[in-house]
């Protein structure tokens, strides 16, 4: 079998051979072989060398020809240009996937820092400057303790253990509560990539969640130690019939105590886990309204409040009968509990174009601005003690808001201290019906 020399080699041979042809020649023309042959092969060389020389600005993409490709140039020419084109095809999947993660990242809502060696900032996502003061690019080559000059951060940082996240108030915005990631790169160690959440809802409805376990705990606590203390009395001997018709009111009153809290729990609970919104059907709000006042009459008692009922608008809700009940109601129960004996209490029922209004307005003391905001929150008191007298749970509120909610509505508070109080629920148009 013959041995198949490659073209570019074949091109080779043709031009060291066409070279030293020509070198014979004008050497037995001229009858100097030897001297002819010798600048022949300097021409072969200087011809190599000059190729030589085009090669840096074809490797430096400076130049697109580079060597002629000739003979052994040619394979070498095209070895490079299929490198060369490899090589940015490769920068160019690489330069995309890049901006990909980059804008990937500078979606997110959460801060992303990568921290050079020197604990300096190398690049951030647009979101570490809301959260951590830390703007691309002004920011860089910055120190981190620098831009976000908490001592818990740096004591952090410094430690190296990155184990737990560290959570600490935003530098940027102190109102809000981050939790920081940290992170070495897989592929430098000495650089670090932090990740900052921002997690103000989550933590303040746990502490929110371990108040309410607790404040649920304080109030089942008193009527149990009560009711236990007046059990042991009891059962100590024989009481004489005053101390026991005492006792076992008072024990009656306790139970009746514990009963509506763990009853306004349930119902809250319930709310709460409703994944429904409320029933779409048609309530008769006048009706419901003189249903509720008739009950009130009864909670009263001997106080003998003056409940008012002003229906000034014919049209009812859709919505939930039950549920508008238990709302209605509690705003009205919570009214006459902080109302002076023999003192009014109005309960107006309104429809006009901004939607439907049921406000009711007692003449108590009042409630101060500071606490206003926190009335719906589950088991918040404004006077703890005065609410336990008068029978509360602290949950009516929270209820109300929930109920209100699923019938698309807001709760409106307007107090001032010792100018009585007016909470008023706000339907909006679509939800009020013709009966």
């Amino acid at each position: 079998m013959m041995f198949s020399m490659p073209n570019h080699w074949r091109e080779e041979l043709r031009l060291f051979l066409g070279i030293v042809l020509i070198a014979c020649l004008a050497g037995a023309l001229s009858g100097q072989l030897l001297l002819c042959l010798l600048l022949g092969l300097l021409v072969y060389l200087g011809w190599h060398v000059f190729q030589l020389a085009r090669l840096p600005r074809l490797l430096a993409q400076k130049d697109q020809q580079g060597p002629s490709p000739v003979g052994l140039w040619k394979d070498i020419v095209r070895q490079i240009r299929e490198q060369r084109d490899s090589s940015q095809s490769r920068r160019l999947d690489l330069s995309y996937e890049l901006d990909s993660y980059r804008n990937a990242v500078n979606t997110l809502p959460d801060a992303v820092v990568i921290l050079d060696p020197a604990g300096r900032v190398d690049w951030s996502n647009p979101a570490a400057g809301n959260l951590l003061n830390i703007f691309w690019p002004d920011s860089r080559g910055r120190l981190l303790t620098d831009l976000a000059p908490d001592p818990v951060l740096a004591e952090y940082l410094a430690g190296g253990n990155f184990a737990t996240p560290l959570t600490i108030t935003s530098p940027a915005n102190r109102a809000k509560i981050l939790s920081i990631f940290m992170a070495p790169l897989d592929h430098d160690v000495s650089r670090l990539m932090i990740v900052a959440r921002d997690i103000t809802r989550e933590y303040y409805l746990d502490a929110s969640r371990r108040d309410f376990v607790a404040n649920v705990s304080h109030e089942l606590r008193t009527p149990l130690t009560v009711i236990s203390g007046l059990s042991e009395q009891l059962n100590m001997g024989e009481p004489d019939p005053a101390t026991l018709q005492r006792s076992t009111g008072l024990i009656l009153q306790q139970a009746s105590r514990m009963s509506e809290l763990v009853s306004d729990l349930l119902t809250l609970s319930r709310l709460e886990m409703q994944q429904e919104s409320a029933a779409d059907e048609p309530v008769p709000i006048a009706e419901l309204l003189t249903t509720i006042v008739e009950e009130a009459h009864t909670l009263s008692g001997a106080a003998q409040h003056v409940l008012q009922l002003d229906i000034r608008s014919p049209e009812g809700l859709r919505g939930n009968a039950k549920e508008l009940h238990t709302a209605f109601s509690n705003l009205v129960s919570n009214a006459i509990r902080h109302t002076p004996n023999l003192s009014e209490v109005t309960i107006k029922w309104l429809v006009d174009h901004e939607g439907a209004h049921l406000s009711v307005t007692d003449s108590g003391e009042g409630i101060a601005a500071r606490h206003i905001p926190r009335l719906t929150e589950r088991l918040y008191r404004v006077d703890a003690s005065h609410s336990r007298d008068t029978g509360g749970t602290g949950l009516g509120l929270a209820i109300v808001k929930h109920i209100l909610e699923g019938h698309e509505a807001n709760l409106e508070i307007i107090s001032s201290v010792g100018g009585g109080s007016t909470f008023t629920c706000h339907f909006p148009p679509e939800r009020v019906t013709s009966l």
